[in-house]
């Protein structure tokens, strides 16, 4: 019997476990929706208000779904060149850009654009107001590069906690962050962070699906209108993200 080369199989067990560490490691059988959010939205323990959200939208389909967590440019390439089946919660248009990618018009959130920082205080008039400042925000949040043109300088972070890890640091004056994700991590880390008043920007968020389930966006729709109909919906966001409304959870302006 011939010796094996050296390595050989090797090479199957690594991509196994690349394939394990990246996430994918679901029933076969399971839709995967990607996100490039973190708690309180998509978390380990798959109870955050994406997670609960997905599995309980596509069951209504009669199909299992399951949230995993991308780095968020990452995870829009997954969704659209069909490594995964979707991805969430994303502005409006992004076909645009990725043509692969269906929207499920019936809108998942809304998200408030803060400015965070770690004690600095100035009035938010508009973009034009950051002007002055070191900024740093999230590579892939759309709105973001889009919108965000007006600074000293720019850093851009893979995730939250290399943004925040920059504000704290102070190589930067302030990030750019969602109100949700930001109360979080108020709540988690009390310290000096807070965030100003008003947002920058409010946009309705959406849900993508690779275009090979282009045949269940109006099934989704329904399903997703009839959940915020029965109250589903509002329950699953006031268990998730409502919470972090109650008095006690960091510093900063009124949500």
């Amino acid at each position: 019997m011939g010796s094996r080369p050296p390595g050989r199989g090797k090479i199957p067990f690594l991509l196994f476990v690349f394939w394990l560490l990246s996430g994918h490691a679901v029933a076969d059988d399971a839709l995967v929706i990607n996100s490039g959010r973190g708690a309180p939205f998509a978390t380990p323990q798959h109870d955050g208000f994406y997670d609960r959200l997905v599995v309980e939208l596509f069951s209504r389909l009669g199909l299992r779904a399951t949230t995993i967590k991308l780095p968020s440019e990452r995870a829009l390439i997954n969704a659209n060149s069909g490594i995964d089946d979707g991805n969430l919660a994303r502005i409006r248009g992004l076909e645009k850009k990725y043509p692969n990618l269906v929207r499920v018009p019936e809108k998942i959130v809304s998200f408030e654009f803060l400015v965070f920082t770690n004690g600095l205080e100035f009035p938010v008039q508009g973009w034009e107001s950051l002007a002055p400042y070191n900024i740093a925000y999230i590579t892939g949040w759309k709105i973001l590069e889009n919108k965000a043109q007006y600074y000293r300088s720019v850093t851009r972070a893979r995730d939250g906690p290399q943004l925040f890890g920059l504000l704290e640091a102070g190589r930067v004056d302030l990030v750019l962050y969602e109100r949700w994700s930001g109360l979080w991590r108020m709540k988690r880390y009390p310290g000096r962070l807070r965030y100003l008043e008003p947002p920058l920007e409010r946009r309705d968020l959406f849900l993508y699906v690779n275009r090979r389930h282009a045949g269940r966006v109006a099934a989704l729709t329904d399903a997703l209108r009839e959940m915020k109909r029965d109250g589903t919906y509002q329950r699953i966001f006031d268990e998730t993200l409502g919470v972090l409304l109650r008095p006690g959870n960091g510093s900063g302006g009124s949500p």
